[in-house]
């Protein structure tokens, strides 16, 4: 369950950030960096606050929705901004498939 595996959520937080200051976020305007903070947190909030799958996944979505409308909006190019909606993306995913009970991934089941 995402719950016991909350650790996961602060490299992602650390990567977000770094990825957006590599992008030069720093160097747009206020509403662009607030957008930006948005979707690094949005993922990790979701998957924080409710065990539900599709929340985390509308969350990601929305993460990367709030990028695409920064990365239009903005004077400055920011590129590889979309990187941070991926990484919580690919979080969320394998946590998923691990997850999986062991009769969906071909194992024995008792009884």
């Amino acid at each position: 369950m995402i719950g016991k595996k909350r650790w996961l959520m602060v490299p992602v937080v650390v990567a977000g950030a770094l990825q957006a200051w590599d992008s030069g976020v720093l160097g747009a305007g206020w509403l662009i960096q607030v957008l930006v903070a948005l979707a690094i947190a949005a993922p990790p909030l979701a998957m924080i606050l409710t065990p539900h799958y599709g929340a985390h996944a509308a969350a990601v979505a929305a993460s990367f929705v709030l990028l695409t409308i920064a990365r239009v909006m903005s004077p400055v190019s920011l590129p590889t901004l979309h990187i941070i909606a991926f990484i919580p993306a690919v979080v969320l995913f394998f946590t998923k498939v691990t997850e999986a009970p062991a009769s969906s991934l071909g194992g024995r089941s008792s009884g």
